[in-house]
């Protein structure tokens, strides 16, 4: 048997080795064949076109000759002075030798033109790098970031006609690109470079510019015939994307019109990152696609755009890009490099503390074990797909001949601060080059950020190596404060979950979570000064957060560079308050009788309840160690204060009226008066006040969050109050900064409200400062927003899997540039993070439709374990247990393992001792056996016997007696040869 197998494995691997189907070289000749021939059908009639397309094609070939005269002397002392490049040309410099970086963005920006410009005129197949920010109608900001020409919409894409005339539109709209992008840089270099530089610019410009307006006429006059002669030949036409150049008379014109087709689709000037443009298949029309149609992704046709049914499909994921998409990032296909697995490590080469260690060592694992592979999309075997094989382009040089990467130096500048808070600076540099791969930043929460970044650059390709490419990164947040908020009243959320929420959050560079902890259904906070409130208040004495919890769950924050920012909403949704508390609650009343039981907010009526208030807030302020606190203020039931006759007389007071009397039988218990908000403002205007005396002893002080009510009961507050939205647009947040107020918005961000279908988008695209509705917003008075999840019908199984990745579309709206707003570019980076958070051991969400992800990654449990101090923990780790079972012989579970193995000696030997005895028996006996007629057939009867023996054998003590007097006879003999008995 062991002989048989390889030699049948040899002969299958021969045939199919002569069977194989025709080389690749082959097919596409095969291929080209088809073309001539579909091409020839209509040769007689296209001569004429080709004929006037002459001065189209020369135009086009002094096109692509145009860049080389870049390279003149002038342009070449265009140049960024090397020590302006941080440890240029420097291979593994000693911790001592990095010079202080000098955080520049203009030299980076120029060095980044310089290298965009070479690579344009050297690797003009190559998709180039390009964002385009604060776009106007003659002047553009130009900053790179990687696009592909792959997806743009409907600009250089070709129906139909022959192959020359794809390739003179083709290159004729890489020309006017290349055009569009030297004026960009033009109006931006004039302000930064010297008189010479600019002059050089100018120069080229205007040599590419006489080359387009040849091209330009050329493509013209032959449109021009096309439309004429062949006007029902669809396949000799050019795409409408052309006409829109032609039709233009004057460059100028023409170069506004480009920049707006590149502008379409809501970028606003901001061109996405190319996604698996080396998949692409070269020379192949993409007739094929997946498309955002507003309400799902799916599978559209090129010349059948309305099928009967939707085939669903999300987009096909990107390869090693960001999540969130950085302020300005260049990245190169054509250069990539390798991480040694082996060797790779982080340097910290100045300031450092546990933070940033334990941090390296995070992400080191993160790298090494969870980096996700480079994605397989089966759309490759469809017919008329550009997609190929992701796996082919690992045997090109590229790949194969890539320069390790060993070393990245992480360098922060200032010392590490304890804590996070809303001043931090969460900046970052990160540059992976052939001299050496960085990460700069001020402060050691920017340092976190770079090594997020870093991170999610690191693909696996299909040969199981780890590749990153070629990369410079200079990135910061929009807004300072971007939350996740959480309910852990409706429904108990264990420790473990919420650290899962916590590693979500780093993962999508979100930096607070908004914790709210207590509510009318529970209270789980575990309070020293007044225990009874959980005991009573909790929905099971084991379900609530000691001292302990809250400090582990606080410290697995700040290792992340996140704050925790607790809500304790007060005078309403206070409930299970008065299961141990009543005497500070507010008693109903239904006209002139109290209701038994109904409870509403605190009392705001009694002094008592502001000494309770003052002495839980002092043990809260130093439990959470975080300057912001949330007071909540919202949906207080006040028709409860307007029926009870001790708040009725605090309203009299306030009006000036102690002594006016009260009648409770004319009080509506369905409506309350106006008034009743002077008693919410009294409260509030109270209870902020002793919050601010207590935190006169804290380094930051205090600032205090309450929900959008409270503005619109029109309550007198600190102005340094913080009004967070969650009812309004941005008319509500214009009249929270109008009133002086600093505004969070949360409107659109409710993910606990489940939609079927692709939703995320309706995330993505919502701004907490958005003006498009003629607002004057200050966006320095907008401190972010928050995604919220409350948990009314969310629990610990379904939390992780609801919050993201949908959270993911709102982080990169607070994080990333305004202008970053195309939906069908950010789904398929959105696609490669749900996949990276579940490599990760998140168990997220799906996000965009029917897709799949490789593997799902393994949780890492073991700093969470080293942080569980309390008497009590939710997690358990068991390290390894070792059971050593003796037994004298053989189990019986080994009994029918027996004749598959071979067995023993002892057992072949009384099997055969057996079937002799049997044998002999029928011998001695066989003519009795066929004269009483028993069975006619002798083996038939023998194979009874066997199995009776074989049964009797192993279901009885026979079996047993047999193997402990084999393994007591082994023992015997092994004791005999031990030298100690000797």
């Amino acid at each position: 048997m062991k002989l048989f197998l390889p030699l049948l494995s040899t002969t299958i691997l021969l045939i199919k080795v002569t069977c194989d189907p025709i080389q690749q070289g082959q097919g596409g000749q095969a291929q080209n064949a088809v073309l001539n021939g579909q091409n020839g059908i209509h040769d007689s009639e296209l001569n004429k076109v080709n004929n006037d397309q002459k001065l189209s094609n020369q135009g086009v070939a002094s096109v692509t000759k145009a860049p080389k005269r870049r390279k003149r002397k002038k342009h070449r002392n265009v140049s960024v002075p090397k020590e302006n490049i941080p440890n240029a040309g420097v291979r593994a410099p000693n911790p001592a030798d990095i010079k202080d970086p000098v955080f520049n963005v203009q030299d980076i920006v120029k060095k980044a033109k310089e290298d965009s410009l070479k690579e344009t005129t050297q690797n003009r197949g190559v998709p180039q790098v390009k964002m385009i920010q604060d776009v106007q109608q003659n002047k553009i900001e130009g900053i790179p970031v990687q696009a592909f020409t792959a997806d743009q919409k409907a600009k250089n894409v070709v129906v139909g006609g022959d192959i020359n005339n794809q390739n003179v539109v083709k290159e004729g709209n890489q020309a006017a690109n290349q055009i569009n992008g030297l004026q960009s840089q033009d109006s931006q270099n004039n302000a930064k470079v010297p008189a010479a530089n600019a002059n050089s610019y100018d120069q080229v410009a205007n040599n590419l510019n006489n080359v387009h307006q040849e091209v330009v006429r050329g493509n013209v006059e032959t449109n021009n015939q096309n439309q004429q002669q062949y006007n029902n030949n669809a396949n000799n036409n050019v795409n409408n994307a052309n006409f829109q150049v032609n039709n233009n008379n004057n460059f100028n014109n023409a170069n506004n019109n480009n920049f707006n087709n590149m502008n379409n689709n809501n970028n606003n000037g901001f061109v996405q990152p190319a996604v698996n443009a080396e998949s692409q298949r070269p020379g192949m029309k993409d007739s094929l696609k997946i498309v955002w149609d507003w309400s799902d992704f799916l599978i559209n046709y090129e010349t059948y755009v309305m099928p009967e049914q939707k085939n669903r499909r999300a987009p096909q994921a990107t390869t090693g890009e960001p999540w969130p998409m950085p302020q300005y990032y260049v990245a190169k296909a054509n250069k990539v490099y390798r991480i040694d697995k082996d060797k790779f490590r982080f340097n910290i080469v100045k300031e450092s503390c546990d933070i940033i260690e334990r941090a390296v060592e995070r992400y080191r694992d993160m790298i090494i074990e969870d980096t996700i592979m480079d994605m397989y999309n089966n759309l490759q075997h469809a017919q008329g797909t550009s997609i190929r094989d992701v796996s082919l382009k690992y045997n090109d040089d590229i790949y194969v001949k890539a320069e390790a990467v060993q070393v990245v130096n992480i360098k922060i500048r200032r010392p590490c601060t304890k804590f996070p808070n809303d001043q931090m600076d969460e900046s970052y540099d990160v540059f992976v080059k052939k001299s050496g791969s960085y990460i700069w930043a001020n402060e050691v929460w920017g340092a976190l950020r770079g090594l997020e970044t870093f991170s999610q650059l690191v693909f696996r390709g299909t040969d199981n190596v780890l590749y990153i490419k070629d990369t410079v990164i200079n990135d910061y947040p929009r807004f300072p404060h971007r939350g996740i908020h959480i309910d852990s009243s409706r429904h108990y959320v264990f420790k473990e979950v919420i650290y899962d929420v916590l590693e979500g959050m780093a993962q999508n560079k979100m930096n607070v979570m908004h914790w709210h902890i207590v509510d009318d259904q529970s209270f789980p906070y575990q309070s020293k000064a007044f225990p009874e409130l959980s005991e009573k208040g909790a929905y099971h004495p084991s379900f609530v957060y000691t001292p302990e919890d809250i400090a582990d769950i606080i410290e697995y924050a700040r290792m992340r560079g996140i704050r925790v920012m607790p809500e304790f909403d007060t005078p309403g949704h206070t409930y299970s308050w008065g299961l141990s508390h009543p005497e500070h609650m507010t008693q109903c009343y239904q006209g002139a009788h109290p209701v038994s039981g109904y409870l509403g907010p605190l009392d705001p009526s009694k002094n008592s309840t502001y000494r309770f208030l003052k002495t839980l807030f002092n043990e809260v302020l130093h439990v959470f160690p975080d300057q912001y606190i949330h007071l909540g203020g919202d949906e207080v039931p006040m028709t409860c204060w307007s029926s009870n006759p001790d708040v009725l007389k605090l309203l009299n007071q306030l009006n000036g009226k102690p002594n006016e009397p009260i009648n409770l039988q004319n009080v509506d218990p369905y409506m309350y008066s106006y008034d009743i908000r002077k008693v919410l403002e009294y409260y509030e205007q109270r209870l902020t006040q002793d919050i601010k005396d207590i935190a006169r002893n804290r380094k930051n002080g205090v600032r205090m969050v309450m929900w959008q009510e409270i503005m619109n009961n029109n309550i007198q507050l600190p102005n340094d109050t913080i009004i967070q939205i969650w009812q309004g647009d941005m008319g509500d947040v214009q009249r929270a900064i109008d009133m002086g107020y600093h505004a969070l918005y949360s409107t659109c961000w409710y993910l606990d409200l489940i939609e079927y279908g692709t939703k995320w988008p309706k995330y993505y695209m919502c701004d907490p400062a958005d003006t498009s509705m003629g607002y004057q917003i200050d966006e320095k008075k907008v401190l972010g927003g928050e995604a919220a999840l409350w948990a009314e019908y969310i629990d610990n199984e379904n939390l992780i899997s609801t919050l993201w990745p949908r959270a993911s579309a709102p982080a990169e709206r607070l994080w990333s540039s305004k202008d970053v707003r195309d939906v069908e570019a950010a789904g398929k980076r959105l696609q490669e993070h749900r996949c990276r958070m579940l490599s990760r051991g998140l168990t997220v969400g799906q996000i965009s439709g029917p897709d799949y992800c490789l593997r799902r990654g393994h949780r890492r449990d073991g700093e969470r374990v080293q942080n569980c101090t309390g008497s009590r923990c939710n997690l358990v780790q068991i390290e390894k247990f070792n059971f050593h079972v003796q037994q004298r012989g053989r189990g019986m579970a080994e009994c029918n393992q027996m004749l598959a193995q071979g067995g023993s000696m002892v057992t072949a030997l009384l099997l055969i001792l057996v079937l002799g005895a049997v044998i002999f028996s029928l011998k001695m006996s066989g003519t009795r056996i066929v004269q009483l007629k028993v069975c006619r057939n002798r083996s038939i009867f023998l194979s009874f016997i066997l199995l009776i023996v074989i049964y009797f054998m192993c279901y009885t003590s026979l079996w047993m007696q047999v193997q402990e007097f084999k393994g007591s006879f082994e023992k015997r003999i092994k004791s005999y040869s031990d030298p100690r008995y000797s």
